[in-house]
């Protein structure tokens, strides 16, 4: 049976879930949080597909690739920059066999996961719109011959960082659906200044499919924020992946304090608000996303 198109799947009553941190998942395996998590999809495949057999098995329904900061920029910081397009079309490929190890392929969407630059725009920082949208388009070509069904623009600070991604996307993969999620500081706002409304506004104007907020502070913030977005522009279909609290530190390891509970009780306000999508940032785990999946299926 062929994979309903995903953005009429995000037409059903019930709503997408999607997968957990990968980063702090792998941090608790035992590496660094130095590492170049993206080029492990190279040199330790079998610990990212287990990560992503994890959440397939939890009950996600969207799959990220394990390619967040898989851009000229980041991969250069670890003499990687000629390595996008392996690294990025390698991170696929794991997310299709870890579907398929479960017989899930005719269920579960791979999300092709796009992260900041990790420099800011002129003239804030060093980076012009011309060489960021080339980054970019760089990145999303290589997710998208490997065979995404959406990509996912997450943890984006900076507004105008996050417009010319998307303007990328369009130019570089008008076929494939774009999900948009800014992250907000304490005072929910974007690290330039930007409230959500301006947020969502401006990324509904520029024709993103799905808006949205990840990370951030925890589930009580981001619903707060959705909240906004979902007045602020009513016909947008939404997205809500935080992170399971604010870190700490912990025996010299990064800990986020809040618990599967507190996320199953969250993903039904989450799709109360009207969000089309749910799921988690840093710190949870394969034991939140199942949560979160009982929740939703339990208020069918």
């Amino acid at each position: 049976m062929p994979k309903i198109p995903f953005m009429a799947r995000l037409q059903q009553p019930v709503p997408l879930v999607a997968d957990g941190a990968m980063g702090t998942q792998l941090h608790l395996h035992g590496y660094p949080l130095t590492t170049c998590f993206e080029a492990l999809n190279v040199t330790e495949p079998d610990t990212i597909l287990s990560v992503h057999h994890a959440y397939v098995v939890a009950g996600a329904d969207l799959i990220e690739t394990n390619t967040f900061g898989a851009n000229r920029y980041k991969l250069g910081d670890h003499n990687l920059a000629e390595q996008v397009t392996a690294i990025n079309r390698a991170g696929v490929a794991l997310v299709k066999r870890a579907i398929a190890a479960a017989g899930r392929s005719d269920t579960v969407y791979i999300a092709g996961s796009v992260g900041p630059l990790g420099q800011m725009l002129r003239p804030y920082g060093r980076i012009s719109k011309e060489d960021a949208r080339a980054a970019f388009v760089e990145q999303i070509v290589a997710l998208a011959e490997g065979g995404v069904d959406v990509l996912l623009f997450e943890t984006f600070a900076e507004h105008a960082q996050l417009l010319e991604a998307l303007a990328a996307a369009r130019a570089a993969a008008p076929h494939l659906p774009v999900i948009c999620q800014a992250t907000f500081t304490q005072d929910d706002q974007t690290l330039s200044g930007f409230t959500p409304s301006k947020v969502a506004f401006d990324l509904y104007k520029a024709g993103a499919d799905v808006i949205g907020v990840n990370c951030s502070g925890g589930p009580a913030q981001i619903s707060t924020i959705l909240q906004t977005m979902a007045q602020s522009v009513p016909e947008a279909k939404l997205s809500a992946m935080p992170n399971a609290g604010y870190p700490e530190t912990v025996g010299g390891r990064v800990m986020y304090p809040a618990s599967a509970e507190y996320f199953g009780d969250y993903a039904l306000t989450f799709q109360a608000i009207g969000a089309r999508i749910i799921g988690g940032c840093c710190g949870t785990t394969p034991d939140h996303i199942a949560a979160m999946r009982r929740a939703v299926d339990d208020a069918a």
